[in-house]
């Protein structure tokens, strides 16, 4: 793969992250039950998360680290992505609200949905409203470096 493959599926997955953001921000501003809400708002959050370790896993596949797999590949994938792409200069409050995504969807994809805890949704919501533009900087800060190394 090069360069210019990887930058088209980098902003195609950014565009993804966007749509998946939007719909946070709407069901969040959402009057609908809160039951419901809090349904639409883990299926999103989930979907927020996935976006976000697909990307990490295009730029392994590109500079050709291997693909975590297994109990612990979530958390792996993470720690290779941080490894390969140190110059990215990963703010440590990013780091966290990452980190704490992962464990979100670790959360909802074992539970139902019914014993979801609002308050705990509301603060993974929170941390995607606040860092949704510092989580697309470190992916559009990575292309930057993969262009400018030529790897």
């Amino acid at each position: 793969m090069e360069a210019d493959e990887l930058r088209q599926q980098i902003d195609f997955g950014l565009e993804n992250l966007d749509k998946v953001f939007q719909s946070i921000q709407k069901f969040s501003a959402s009057d609908i039950a809160q039951d419901l809400k809090v349904s639409a708002l883990a299926y999103e959050c989930l979907g927020y998360y996935n976006a976000i370790e697909h990307l990490m896993i295009r730029f392994l596949k590109f500079s050709k680290s291997e693909i975590p797999t297994g109990a612990f590949s979530h958390r792996d994938t993470i720690r290779i992505f941080y490894a390969t792409f140190p110059q990215t200069k990963i703010e440590p409050e990013v780091v966290k609200a990452i980190d704490d995504l992962m464990g979100f969807r670790h959360v909802v994809t074992k539970i139902y949905g019914f014993l979801l805890d609002w308050d705990r949704l509301k603060r993974v919501v929170d941390q995607i409203s606040k860092f949704h533009t510092n989580i697309k900087q470190v992916f559009l800060d990575a292309i930057e470096i993969v262009s400018e190394s030529g790897r």
